[in-house]
């Protein structure tokens, strides 16, 4: 009973902040987030440690429902008629993050494994904040389409790069030069690769078979609750295979239907956005802040340049129009999602794991907060918001 008192509560705090924020020409997003905060260790106590340590699931539920729709954004049509513009955008955006964020954290005398794991999960860009702004706010155009190419194509980089990051950091923790490490990124990429591509080929026959949409989108839950069965026993992330099986499925089946599917699967995902956004906020604990403010600040700005400029950069490169160059790079800044899973991940592997998730916490509500806003403002500001 006190799992479902906790949930109602959590929509509750999340439906009236977000209507509070929404009032205030906030996204709602912001007053997840800030519902959060009032509810956890730190004001309220709604939400102690261990009831936010339950409620993992839903977090996993809610990034792989994500993923799942960024992928689906990968029609093979649309990505020839823009090119390679995205990819270039992308690459450039991940890894001058991953470059300054490591730097900069060297600078402040971080150890070198510590600080590369730490520039290459800064190198994600939360797609869960970005995709509610475009739904919220009914974003179409140019640099909206280019943004969310550059997210799904940022997320697979920095999943990449995330993994040859931990296999290096590994190798420094080893007693002795162990090179086969090396490979453990190339199997991961692989596994997720071949399986997602199944899955997503299997779910567009499925979807064929048994025609309604209830049917569809049953199909798809259970595929995405079937990855994350998969992925912990391989014991992977399932972001990047529920990624792959929405590309999968999108270019293996008719797209007028599908576009109708993942309209519906955009609205059932919505609860599980609520209470992701909410224990993400929960999840800052202030006490723990004093100890490692200069790096967490530190770490903000080398994101915020690194994104921002890296995003011009390679639109630069890819004689995009001004537009582009102008507004894209600051809808970057979101990193609660991936960039939280990244990090538990990697508390694994490191005996700061506190210091790396006080940092990536209070710096993704810091990015959640200033992120969709600014996400709000640049597409308002280049015509994509009507």
């Amino acid at each position: 009973m006190l799992e479902l008192y906790v949930i109602c509560s959590i929509f509750i705090f999340g439906i009236v902040f977000g209507s509070i924020a929404k009032k205030f020409k906030f996204p709602e997003v912001t007053g997840y987030l800030i519902a959060g905060i009032i509810m956890g260790p730190c004001v309220l106590k709604v939400l102690n440690s261990t009831m936010i340590y339950t409620m993992d699931i839903f977090q996993t539920l809610a990034l792989s429902f994500i993923s799942f729709m960024i992928g689906a954004e990968f029609k093979f049509k649309y990505i020839k008629k823009l090119g390679t513009k995205p990819f270039i955008i992308g690459i450039m955006s991940s890894l001058l993050t991953l470059f300054l964020v490591s730097v900069t954290l060297l600078l402040l005398n971080c150890s070198f494994p510590f600080s590369l794991v730490m520039g290459a999960i800064a190198s994600s860009t939360a797609p869960a904040a970005i995709m509610m702004i475009v739904k919220e706010y009914k974003a179409k155009g140019e640099v909206t389409n280019n943004m969310l190419s550059v997210i799904a194509i940022d997320d697979v980089i920095s999943l990449l790069l995330f993994g040859f990051a931990i296999a290096i950091a590994e190798i420094f923790k080893a007693p002795s030069l162990n090179l086969s490490l090396f490979l453990l990124p190339f199997k991961e990429i692989l596994i997720a690769i071949v399986i997602g591509i199944l899955l997503g080929v299997l779910l567009g026959y499925l979807v064929k078979i048994f025609k309604t949409h209830l049917n569809a989108i049953c199909l798809i839950i259970v595929i995405i609750f079937g990855i994350i069965l998969i992925c912990d026993v391989y014991d992977i992330s399932p972001l990047l295979m529920c990624m792959i099986t929405g590309i999968s499925f999108v270019n293996s089946f008719n797209s007028r239907v599908t576009d109708n599917i993942l309209f519906t699967m955009d609205e059932m995902s919505a609860p599980f956005l609520v209470i992701f956004f909410v224990i993400s906020g929960a999840s800052l604990d202030f006490s723990k802040m004093t100890s490692c403010l200069i790096i967490t600040i530190a770490f903000i700005l080398a994101r915020t340049v690194g994104k921002i400029f890296g995003a011009y950069m390679g639109a630069d490169l890819t004689h995009c129009n001004k537009k582009i160059k102008t507004y894209l790079g600051p809808t970057l800044l979101s990193q609660t999602g991936l960039a939280i899973g990244l990090a538990i991940e990697a508390s694994k592997v490191f005996l700061e794991s506190n210091t790396m998730m006080t940092i990536i916490i209070a710096s993704s509500f810091v990015f959640d907060m200033i992120g969709p806003i600014l996400t709000k403002y640049m597409l308002k500001k280049c015509g994509d918001i009507k």
